[in-house]
């Protein structure tokens, strides 16, 4: 069969051959094609190979229609041609596979993919049941957005998690974590400065009977409308943690102050009751 091929090609080929010099062949050609067979008329070529100007920006290239597609294998050895490895395929509808002969997109690898360079792509698709895409949108927005599937290359963008170019990420669903750092500054410390005006406990009163939370804090439908900002609420809550331990310290002074009146008042009650006792025994002694 190799040779009835060979034989067509050169029978049907527009050939120059230069003679033979000392160490290889010369075969110069425009074009190198067979007629017939299988699948096409007379009048089509089965296989084609040109060197040719066209679709190369005016440079020479190598052109090559071959029916049925293209395959090419690396073999170790002549001597055993089973033993082949790697394969780049070339299928009917364009698709290239490497590493399998049923390419089912444009360029579909069996195998690992290294790089040293850059990937661009519009968006990156997980293949598998456990499928995710990976998309960045082509218009004024600068995020990417990172979202399941959901089956017949659907994707449910109710669960995505975007991120954004100016470093906030959105998230939808609940967020876990075995560590969760926040910096912020300034800190709630002030609250030990002793130019702080720590607010008085009957304003406090006040304010929660009007308002219905601390001072400084947001109700409860603001932060349902506007959502809590982590780092600022941790410091306004250690702020009133530490007015507390204010307001706490304060109180045990008072109260140290009262128990010292306590004690001060037993002692004195104490000698109330050994005079009063003095003067009864006085009394009876005078009866």
């Amino acid at each position: 069969m190799k040779k009835i091929l060979m034989a067509s090609i050169l029978t049907f080929s527009m050939i120059s051959v230069k003679a033979q010099d000392a160490s290889y062949d010369h075969i110069f050609f425009t074009n190198l094609f067979a007629k017939g067979g299988l699948g096409s008329s007379a009048e089509q070529p089965n296989y084609h190979i040109s060197n040719t100007q066209t679709g190369f920006g005016g440079k020479w290239g190598l052109d090559i229609a071959w029916f049925g597609g293209i395959k090419m294998n690396a073999i170790q050895s002549f001597i055993n041609l089973k033993s082949r490895y790697g394969t780049v395929y070339i299928s009917e509808s364009g698709n290239i596979g490497i590493n399998t002969e049923s390419p089912n997109a444009t360029l579909d690898v069996s195998g690992t993919i290294k790089t040293s360079g850059n990937i661009n792509a519009s968006d990156i698709i997980s293949d598998g049941t456990n499928s995710w895409i990976f998309h960045t949108p082509d218009d004024t927005r600068k995020t990417l957005h990172i979202a399941p599937g959901l089956g017949n290359g659907q994707f449910d963008w109710a669960k995505q998690t975007v991120f954004n170019n100016n470093g906030n990420i959105a998230v939808n669903g609940k967020l876990e974590a075995t560590e969760v750092k926040v910096t912020q500054s300034p800190t709630a410390d002030f609250v030990f400065e002793e130019t702080y005006d720590l607010p008085k406990l009957e304003d406090v009163e006040k304010h929660i009977k009007e308002r219905k939370h601390l001072p400084e804090i947001a109700s409860a439908r603001e932060m349902e409308k506007d959502g809590v900002n982590v780092g600022e609420f941790q410091i306004k809550l250690l702020q009133k943690i530490e007015e507390l331990t204010l307001y706490t310290i304060e109180q045990n002074k008072q109260n140290r102050q009262q128990e010292e009146k306590i004690k001060q008042l037993e002692q004195e009650n104490q000698q109330i009751r050994s005079l009063l006792e003095r003067v009864e025994r006085l009394e009876k002694t005078k009866n």
